[in-house]
């Protein structure tokens, strides 16, 4: 299996039982979309949000929201909960899972390929790296000279074999679990830190 993160678990995230299934085809679909994949990583990282907190951050109507909310409720994805603040008028949703497992991809005509969700929540995925990526450079100018100094986007083509590929794939992630480890210590309200994405992907370069 290979594991594909949408988001860092935010503050909500529960440290034993998160639910770690593989994603089922229902799931997939209902990610395919790059509105719902942001709204999905939008409570994934901050945690638990009301629907006009989310139109807010997107930019996008509270009826639009709702609806995407709705799609990823009736796959299993995310949730509505009673709050605290007891505000009736205020609707407020958390996710149901941290992480999105896909099985490893396959030739469409292998027998044990995946089913027919996987090819259109990878798409919809890459693009929703593309509008991050976008969202950071419109960005860049509000950001305060160390932030900007801090970001990097690389790339390298290499020539492995794929028993190489998959024990590099594997130094990597321990890498970014390590400093996994050293951002849960950080308090949530740390004036000097702010959320960092960290996009991970290897695959067969074809010019």
């Amino acid at each position: 299996m290979t594991q594909t993160h949408l988001g860092t678990p935010g503050e909500d995230k529960p440290r034993t039982g998160t639910r770690r299934d593989p994603t089922d085809s229902n799931a997939l679909t209902a990610m395919s979309n790059p509105l719902r994949m942001r709204i999905l990583g939008i409570l994934r990282v901050e945690g638990i949000q009301t629907v006009g907190s989310i139109s807010t951050r997107i930019h996008e109507a509270p009826g639009s929201v709702s609806y995407h909310l709705s799609r990823l409720s009736r796959a299993g994805l995310v949730e509505k909960i009673h709050h605290h603040d007891g505000d009736m008028r205020k609707s407020w949703w958390k996710v149901t899972r941290h992480a999105t497992l896909l099985p490893a991809a396959r030739r469409p005509d292998d027998p044990g390929a995946p089913h027919e969700a996987t090819d259109p929540f990878r798409r919809s995925a890459a693009l929703s790296y593309e509008q991050a990526y976008e969202r950071y450079l419109d960005a860049i100018p509000r950001l305060s000279a160390d932030w900007v100094e801090a970001g990097t986007s690389d790339n390298a083509v290499l020539r492995l074999t794929p028993d190489e590929t998959n024990r590099m794939i594997r130094d990597l992630t321990e890498v970014i679990h390590r400093w996994s480890a050293v951002a849960d210590a950080h308090v949530p309200d740390d004036p000097r830190t702010r959320q960092v994405a960290v996009i991970l992907q290897a695959f067969a370069w074809i010019p």
